[in-house]
């Protein structure tokens, strides 16, 4: 028995980033249980937000996650790793963009778990967790539901969005795991 296709395009999209999906949740499960795991996981999303930057261009929320990770990462008295990632010819489709524009809000709804424990290893929002607490309390994530239920795609379209969206995992895993070596990857 199969499942039937979603519905919506967001859950299109979800059902076809799922198995990307959970393997961040793998990565990033125990990348708060202490101080180190949590340098690790701040240098990792350092790069991914300056890639993402790349592909979506200057948006706002974007160069504040930026500075507010570079901040945070002051704070644990690591600098950020140059991280390489090839972000391949369809970055600049604004169907694959639509893509990466649903992983990014999406991970606020993690980021309030991990808010939580970077809050019990004694970081705050002014010291040492700006970038999680900016993150979690964003309101992106309703605002991205709302213009997914809004728009009406061709498969072709739908198909680079679900590409774009993998692409994006891609490259979080990618930086994690950079971001845990310490090395330019």
């Amino acid at each position: 028995w199969a499942m039937p296709p979603s519905a919506s395009l967001r859950g299109r999209l979800r059902d076809a980033t799922a198995a990307a999906h959970a393997r961040i949740d793998s990565q990033v499960g125990d990348a708060v249980a202490d101080v180190p795991g949590y340098a690790a996981f701040l240098r990792g999303m350092h790069g991914f937000v300056r890639h993402a930057r790349q592909v979506l261009g200057d948006a706002d929320d974007l160069a504040a996650c930026e500075r507010a990770l570079a901040d945070d990462l002051v704070v644990l008295a690591h600098a950020p790793v140059d991280i390489d990632v090839d972000l391949g010819d369809g970055a600049s489709r604004e169907m694959a963009r639509l893509g990466w524009r649903y992983v990014i809000p999406g991970s606020s709804l993690g980021a309030r778990v991990l808010l939580r424990r970077a809050e019990a290893l004694g970081f705050t929002e002014t010291h040492g967790a700006s970038y999680l607490a900016l993150h979690a309390r964003g309101d992106a994530w309703r605002t991205l539901l709302s213009t997914l239920e809004s728009l009406r795609l061709s498969p072709a379209d739908e198909a680079c969005a679900c590409k774009g969206a993998n692409d994006a995992f891609q490259c979080v895993e990618h930086c994690l795991d950079a971001g845990r070596s310490g090395l330019a990857a």
